[in-house]
């Protein structure tokens, strides 16, 4: 066995024992949004999920427009999740809330070029 390949079997092991948990236990991803771009998120129904938003730019205010969620989601600045939100320079928003199964369409329509991040986490629904 040569040396990269005792390396690479190493590290795949090492992923599997951290990482090889069961990956069908929760709903996670993590999405890059370019401007204008728009992505749809399904959650899981009777499952608190994590929606965490942040502006990556070092320098402009980014424009993030979400629907789909109850009226009763809000961040962790008291807004609601629903609606048009300018983030300053590198900030971020967190809604922790049960989204009831519903598609959440997070769209970026900052006027310059910025990255927005978008992740969402929802654990499995154990009803």
């Amino acid at each position: 066995m040569t040396y990269p390949t005792c390396s690479s079997l190493l590290l795949l092991l090492l992923f599997n024992s951290v990482y090889g948990q069961d990956f069908n236990k929760h709903k996670g991803d993590t999405i890059m949004l370019s401007r204008f771009s728009y992505a749809v998120l399904k959650t899981n129904n009777g499952s608190q999920c994590i929606c965490y938003i942040s502006n990556s730019s070092r320098s402009q205010n980014a424009t993030v427009v979400n629907t789909g969620a109850t009226t009763t989601v809000t961040f962790n600045d008291g807004t609601a999740f629903n609606g048009i939100h300018t983030l300053t320079i590198q900030q971020q928003i967190i809604a922790i809330a049960d989204f009831a199964g519903s598609n959440l369409i997070i769209s970026n329509l900052s006027p310059y070029e910025i990255q927005v991040i978008v992740m969402i986490l929802c654990p499995k629904d154990y009803k």
